[in-house]
């Protein structure tokens, strides 16, 4: 992220567009919040056989674990929130989609595609699944009856927002946009339950899961509005509140829907989107009050670490995970040691492996934007999955 230590600014800066969104550090943390929840839940919850392990905390940590997979609904609230912020600050540029997807390829390509390469040369049987990764699609890849492999898919969910949504943002007023964007959120939900009907809740599809960047966008849309009137994103308080508060209520009644196979699928959809909501709420609670000591822990260097290399944190990950499995073998039944030990040594190794990527790859890459972008524009506010 640029712009380190900046705050939102109230000003409504010329021509009245949004004016550039400094650094919240507190997005920082919760974009690293994100990334451990869905690496502890495939390092203790999808990787091994929960059933003859007794040792209750592993099967703490293995029900903990099963809400990590919700991280990425966290990613996808947090990038449609920033990249909707970017794109009505700069809708009047001339140059607004070359500069767009220069900025998106130049962060998202280079690492992208050195993992597609990876899992290419390294895993046998994966040409399909990789070709669907070139055209973005591997969110589809039960479609074609391909196995899915790594973290593309939530990618491939992102990018295919994005082909759509900079054209819906310069064309239409930031009022239309709101619409828009709680039409896409009460739409997906709607397909949810609707496909809920006939027991479906594969999650993967972008039509069944793009809500959490379209309350991203609203809630890009709210600040503008705010900062408009010269106001703060804090004055539309109750309106986050209501979001959290919808979350965690449809959160209970999730809890009370019954996991058996007639009901499984309406648990999951009802859980999908108390999951968006509450994300929502946390998120614009974040941006309305960064500073504030409430939201000091996301300000950790811990978090913020995590933050900040959270793209490949999430992309490398897993391959650090099947590597170790594959050379130390299988996890044997109340080893905690080698429960403990697995999940240090993942985390090491992949941490050495992201700050390398970082600094000698991924960085360089991002340097060259001096060169292809409009040199009126100003970088990116934000690294987003």
């Amino acid at each position: 992220m640029s712009d380190r230590g900046g705050k939102l600014s109230t000003n409504t800066g010329s021509h009245g567009r949004l004016p550039r969104l400094g650094h919240l550090p507190e997005l920082d943390g919760i974009r690293g919040i994100a990334a451990l929840m869905v690496f502890f839940h495939h390092l203790c919850s999808t990787s091994f056989d929960i059933a003859p392990w007794t040792s209750p905390i592993v099967r703490g940590l293995y029900w903990l674990g099963s809400f990590g997979d919700s991280g990425v609904d966290v990613f996808f609230v947090l990038s449609g929130f920033l990249i909707t912020a970017i794109l009505i600050r700069d809708r009047d540029n001339s140059d607004y989609y070359r500069d767009f997807y220069w900025k998106r390829a130049l962060r998202i390509l280079p690492l992208y595609a050195l993992c597609a390469f990876g899992i290419l040369f390294f895993i046998p049987g994966s040409r399909s699944f990789v070709l669907l990764c070139v055209f973005f699609a591997a969110n589809f890849a039960n479609v074609f009856h391909v196995q899915s492999i790594g973290g593309f898919w939530s990618l491939a969910v992102e990018e295919q927002f994005y082909l759509l949504w900079p054209t819906v943002v310069r064309r239409r007023s930031v009022a239309t946009l709101r619409h828009w964007a709680l039409a896409i959120v009460c739409t997906v939900i709607g397909l949810r339950y609707l496909f809920a009907l006939f027991g479906h809740h594969n999650y993967w599809h972008t039509y069944l899961c793009c809500d959490g960047l379209a309350v991203g966008a609203l809630l890009a849309c709210m600040l503008e509005r705010c900062q408009r009137q010269g106001l703060g994103l804090e004055t539309r308080r109750g309106t986050l509140l209501s979001l959290l508060g919808a979350g965690v209520v449809l959160a209970g009644v999730c809890y009370a829907i019954p996991t058996d196979p007639r009901h499984i699928a309406f648990h999951a959809a009802t859980g999908a989107t108390a999951i968006t909501l509450l994300c929502g709420g946390f998120v614009g609670l974040a941006v309305a009050y960064t500073g504030r000591s409430a939201f000091g822990w996301l300000r950790s260097h811990l978090l913020t670490f995590f933050g900040l290399i959270s793209y490949a944190f999430y992309m490398f990950h897993i391959f650090v995970r099947d590597a170790y499995d594959h050379f130390r073998g299988p996890l044997q039944p109340n080893d905690l040691a080698g429960y403990f030990t697995r999940i240090a040594v993942v985390l090491a190794i992949t941490i050495v492996l992201t700050l390398i990527s970082r600094y000698a790859f991924e960085l360089p890459i991002m340097s060259l934007r001096r060169y292809v972008l409009n040199r009126h524009t100003k970088p990116a506010v934000a690294e987003s999955l």
